[in-house]
Formats: structure tokens, C-alpha cells, sequence
């Protein structure tokens, strides 16, 4: 490949976001450069004083069918495609009378914007650019010879490189060239994406990533890392929170950020007993280790602490509701490393913005069953699956002993509370006053259950004196194999305990609780989170 750097003679401009396109098309024009455009943009250089080419002239046909047809045509891919030092190509564009075009300024029809404002299904369609991605491609993979910009956002970078010598490099068509792959790559998808969401598989669907945003370190700091926007989820995310102020996000920050904002989110749409009602949720390495829920919002952060305050040193806080200067002064003492929240009062700002360090996330909680796939990394692949979003509101008493309905409102809260926990995971939930509800022991990532309840649930729980065991409620995040689980439960003296069922020892586990006046519910739902 010759890495030669050309002078540009001829441009073809075509764009929807016209941004800066006047500018540069007055460049372009003081540099002798003849400007092909078409439709719309064509009238907008013309009405500002820009000498252009009509693309008819080109291509030896007027623009057709509403504007569907304009740049399609042999003698623009052409243009574009043939090679500069190729002998028999250069003498197949003399003979065909094709002069080549050297620049292609192009962006798409702005199907997302369709998106966004629920357009109907012929106005999707009608977004969807074809002689865009045609021109592009085709400047794209002639790159030895042709450079091709994609985005306002590169003006200025091309402005800068061609001035030193009226030139472009090889290096920088190559730049573009790949900005520009990726374009439409990502544009195919989104327009897949959405169709198939419409009118096809609605379960499980392509992934788009934006441009990279380098991130302080991975997982530690000798790992480099970066972060990328996608179109796995609808409506909120920390992917789209705003940032108030802090240092530099890390690959675990984000992780752990994530993580806050979920149990947080699905703790609060899983209470139904409160009219008014608060959630706060603490992260430690991925896994909840205070999560509660109040009418009382300075009830909810004092349980969400104490459910395990060692943990919580440096930890990540999330609030269902705006955090008030009384909250702010909470932290005055304390170190955490993120607080996220849906909005901070001035007050509370001034408070928290004396820790420079601090990050402080603005965004709304998540939607209930709102939609997302996941997307994870083994060596070699991806795996792709839907999120876990349901919410278990339905329990089937299978013992003697019943639940009350005080139980059963604990019970909605912590499956929720569980399924966040890693596998193997347990909990329990006890009751506060101000109607709270609160996360009250915790054992997860043990590879038995026994050791997760005997060694880490009951001991955490142990620690508060003022909740009684009895009337708390211990949830397994998949079913108990064993009477064993229940015989150590009942050593502790627990009375309620939820699991989702389903295995060929049941009648054994629902036994047992039997024997020890223990009540058990099902769920028929597994929540594991490896």
C-alpha cells in the first residue's frame, strides 16, 4: 500500500448535521477545492455564498423517488474507489470520464433522533440513509487515497492537519477511514436493533459501542481500562450519570457504582406497604452490604450504615431520593468513595464538595423491569443474556406455620436484597420503626449454604442487639438441597425463611421446617449472581 499524502482537488459534501459545515466549506473553497454537493446541503452552501457542483452533474441523473436517489450512481463509487497508482485503473477512469473526488464530507440520517421521539414505523424507515453509508464505505476503503470525515467533532482536527501543508497524511485518512467503519457499523446495528425490537425477537439484541473513554485503571492499577456507552438498556444508567465532582472514575468504581444504583433501585420499587418511602443502598465490592428502606429518609441512611459499618468504609452509597444538607453531614466523619443520588441540594453540595476526591453521581433510579442485556467476558467470546429484573411478589406458604403479612413484606424486600448478593448467597431482613426495612445479616460468594448461614449471615446479624431473629426473614438466592439448612436455622431460632424451591429434596426441607414450626415460602424463581 502506498502511503502517499494527496492534495485534495475535489470534495463531495452530503450531511444531515450541519454543523460547522459552512466553515469548512469556505475552506475548502479558498483552497481551489470544487465542492460536489447534494439536496438539502447543497441549498444551504449555495444560500451562503458557496459555489457548488450539483451531484446530477456527476452522475447524469436528477435527484429522484423524495430524494431517496441522489448519490447512487457508478460514476460516484467511481470517483471514490478507483485506485490513484493502479495502471489499469487509472486508464479505466480516463476511458469512462471519471474524475476522482478526494474528499467525502458525509454524515447519516438521524435514525436515533427517530428513535428518541417514538417515531412511527414508515418515519423509521424513512431514516434510514442508504447512499450515506454507500459513500462513506467506499471513501473508507480507498483510505490510501481518500479522506473521508464523518463527524463535526473531526473539522477541526482535518483544519489543523491539512493547513501545515495542504495536505493529508496517510496516517490520518487511515484515522478517519476506521472512524468512519465504525460509523456504520454501528449505525447497521441500530437500525437491526430497533426493527427487530419493533416487529421481530424482541429478547436478546445486537450491541453497539461509542467512542472510548479512557478510565484512571481496570481492576487494579497496573491494568489499563476503558469504558464504552452501549445500547444494552433502556431509560436511566451510570453510564449516563452526571458526573459533579470527584477524581477520575476507575474500572471498579463503575462496577461497584452500578451495583449501588441497581439494589438500590429494585429495594425501593419492591416496597409497597409506605407512601412515603426512602431507599439507600451501601456497596462493598460489588455486594450490598447495607440496604434499607424507610419512611423516614435519615431512618433509611442510618440502617443502610449499620447493617455493616466495617464494610462500608469505602464504599459506595446510592439514595433513591435527593440528598439534603442533614445527609451530607453524615459523611463529614465518614470515607466512601461515591455518592449517587437523583439530585443534591445546594446545601448538601457545599457540604460534600470540601472532599475533592468524592465522586458525586446525579442520576434517577432505574425503571422498574426496565430492559437490559448484560454483556460479560469469558476468554475468546462474549456472553449476552437479559438482565435479572424480576421482582417476586408472590409466595406460596408450604409449611403449617404461615407468613403474616408483616413477613411477606420483609420477604418482597429481601429477594430483592439477595439477588444482589453474590452466589452462594443469604440473607436476612429484619423490621425497624418508621415502617423500615433493612438488610440485617448477609453471607454470599460461599461455595455451601451452610457456610454461608453459619459462618457469615448469623455472626453479621449477631452484631445488632436491638432486632429479633424471630420475627426476621432469612431468603436463599437459589433452593435449600438439604435439612441441614434448616437444622442449623432452627439452632439460631429463625421462624420465616424464603427460597425459590425446586428441588428433589423439597418434601425433605418442607419436613423439617415442619418439625421446627419454622414457616417456608417459595418463590419459583432462582436469583443466583455469579
Amino acid at each position: 500500500m502506498q502511503k502517499n499524502t494527496f492534495t485534495i482537488q475535489k470534495a463531495l459534501i452530503s450531511v444531515s448535521d450541519k454543523t460547522g459545515i459552512i466553515e469548512l466549506a469556505q475552506f475548502l473553497k479558498k483552497q481551489g477545492i470544487e465542492i460536489i454537493s447534494t439536496g438539502g446541503t447543497a441549498k444551504l452552501l449555495t444560500e451562503n455564498g458557496i459555489q457548488i457542483t450539483p451531484i446530477s452533474k456527476v452522475t447524469g441523473n436528477p435527484e429522484s423517488f423524495g430524494g431517496r436517489m441522489k448519490s447512487i450512481s457508478f460514476q460516484i463509487g467511481s470517483a471514490l474507489l478507483f485506485r490513484r497508482d493502479n495502471e489499469q485503473d487509472i486508464k479505466d477512469a480516463k476511458d469512462l470520464n471519471i474524475a476522482p473526488i478526494d474528499l467525502v464530507i458525509c454524515n447519516l440520517y438521524p435514525f436515533q433522533k427517530a428513535i428518541e421521539k417514538n417515531a412511527s414505523e414508515e418515519e423509521l424507515i424513512e431514516n434510514i440513509d442508504i447512499g450515506g453509508p454507500t459513500m462513506i464505505r467506499a471513501a473508507a476503503k480507498n483510505y490510501e487515497s481518500v479522506t473521508v470525515l464523518t463527524n463535526p467533532d473531526q473539522y477541526s482536527d482535518f483544519l489543523e492537519n491539512y493547513k501545515k501543508e495542504n495536505k493529508i497524511s496517510f496516517e490520518n485518512r487511515r484515522k478517519y477511514a476506521l472512524n468512519a467503519f465504525k460509523l456504520t457499523a454501528q449505525y447497521d446495528l441500530m437500525i437491526s436493533n430497533k426493527l427487530m425490537e419493533e416487529y421481530g425477537d424482541k429478547s436478546l439484541t445486537g450491541i453497539s459501542l461509542s467512542k472510548p473513554f479512557e478510565l484512571r485503571y481496570g481492576e487494579n492499577p497496573h491494568q489499563k481500562a476503558l469504558f464504552y456507552e452501549t445500547n444494552n438498556k433502556e431509560g436511566p444508567s451510570i453510564a449516563k450519570a452526571n458526573i459533579l465532582q470527584g477524581k477520575a472514575l476507575s474500572y471498579n468504581n463503575l462496577l461497584d457504582a452500578d451495583a449501588a444504583w441497581k439494589v438500590c433501585s429494585d429495594a425501593y420499587n419492591s416496597i409497597d406497604h409506605l407512601d412515603n418511602k426512602y431507599a439507600i443502598s451501601v456497596i462493598k465490592h460489588l455486594n450490598p452490604c447495607g440496604l434499607a428502606v424507610s419512611s423516614d429518609p435519615y431512618k433509611a441512611l442510618e440502617l443502610a450504615w449499620k447493617g455493616d459499618p466495617v464494610s462500608a468504609f469505602g464504599g459506595i452509597i446510592c439514595f433513591s431520593h435527593q440528598v439534603t444538607q442533614e445527609s451530607a453531614k453524615w459523611f463529614e466523619d465518614k470515607f466512601v468513595e461515591i455518592i449517587i443520588a437523583p439530585s443534591f441540594n445546594q446545601d448538601a453540595l457545599n457540604i460534600l464538595g470540601k472532599k475533592k476526591n468524592l465522586r458525586l453521581l446525579q442520576t434517577p433510579l432505574n425503571y422498574n423491569n426496565s430492559k437490559e442485556t448484560v454483556i460479560r467476558s469469558i476468554s475468546g467470546g462474549v456472553l449476552i443474556q437479559q438482565e435479572d429484573t424480576h421482582v417476586d411478589r408472590e409466595f406460596q406458604n408450604m409449611t403449617a406455620k404461615k407468613f403474616t403479612s408483616k413477613q411477606e413484606s420483609l420477604a418482597r424486600f429481601g429477594t430483592q436484597a439477595c439477588k444482589h448478593l453474590k452466589s452462594n448467597a443469604l440473607c436476612l431482613v429484619s423490621e425497624a420503626d418508621c415502617g423500615s426495612i433493612w438488610l440485617s445479616g448477609a453471607g454470599m460468594g460461599q461455595p455451601n449454604r451452610l457456610d454461608a448461614l453459619r459462618y457469615l449471615t448469623i455472626p453479621r446479624f449477631e452484631l445488632k442487639t436491638d432486632v429479633e431473629i424471630t420475627e426476621s426473614v432469612l431468603i436463599s438466592d437459589a433452593f435449600l438441597p438439604f435439612r441441614d439448612s434448616i437444622e442449623v436455622a432452627n439452632e439460631f431460632n429463625i421462624k420465616f425463611i424464603v427460597q425459590p424451591g425446586g428441588s428433589i429434596r423439597d418434601n425433605e426441607v418442607i419436613e423439617a421446617c415442619n418439625e421446627f414450626d419454622i414457616a417456608m415460602a417459595f418463590t419459583g424463581k432462582r436469583h443466583f449472581r455469579h
